[in-house]
């Protein structure tokens, strides 16, 4: 019966869909980080090329992690009514264009392990910065980044300025996201893990109480 329900109740379904993937997805970026064979303090290029599967379970995890956020902004943005709602409109809109973009990114992972294990690393690196071409960048990047990075926070922004939750969210997302940036860009693991270990919290907490709350309550922010 409660099987049923799930699937045949919009409200249950899609609740349980927006709580579980705010769980779902900063976990799968913990994970991509910590299955990621580039050592910690060395920028070493060849790292995936002598670590296929590594890598490629490791993309693989951020892909969806990404991925996993969009059903979760978008109850978010659902979730916030009156107060907010013109920011979680904007911000939702633009962080689920920023996360699609940002995910098909991860697939640069698997041609990089080709490159260089079949080419030297200097034609393998000459190849990879050919590839960057301005539509890539201005297109696809730079929208990933940025609507990925600061649309979740804003949304984060927007749903506790809404009361469905205390500044803690927001704040939490913002420190969890410069911990992580930093500790990705750095090569740095123990920042690398902790950026999305505060973001699971976080999101984790709102995802938690979104899955208990009640159907009534998800549908009557329709009102």
């Amino acid at each position: 019966m409660m099987v049923k329900r799930f699937f045949t109740s919009a409200d249950t379904f899609r609740r349980t869909a927006a709580g579980v993937s705010l769980i779902l997805a900063p976990l799968c970026l913990l994970l991509g980080m910590a299955v990621d064979p580039t050592e910690s303090g060395t920028d070493d290029v060849l790292a995936y090329a002598n670590n296929p599967a590594a890598t490629g379970v490791s993309a693989t995890l951020l892909h969806y992690a990404w991925i996993m956020w969009v059903p979760g902004v978008i109850g978010l943005v659902h979730l916030v009514r009156r107060k907010g709602v013109v920011l979680a409109n904007v911000a939702g809109a633009v962080t689920v264009l920023g996360l699609i973009n940002f995910s098909s990114l991860m697939i640069s992972d698997f041609f990089d392990i080709v490159m260089f294990q079949r080419l030297p690393v200097a034609q393998a690196e000459e190849i990879m910065q050919a590839a960057a071409q301005p539509a890539m960048t201005i297109a696809w990047q730079m929208p990933g980044m940025i609507g990925s990075f600061l649309g979740l926070i804003l949304v984060a922004v927007a749903y506790a300025r809404s009361g469905r939750a205390g500044w803690w969210f927001p704040a939490g997302v913002l420190v969890g996201m410069l911990v992580w940036l930093f500790g990705a860009s750095a090569w740095n693991l123990v920042l690398g893990l902790a950026g999305p270990v505060i973001l699971l919290l976080a999101f984790g907490a709102v995802g938690v109480a979104i899955l208990r709350m009640d159907d009534r309550e998800w549908s009557s922010s329709a009102a």
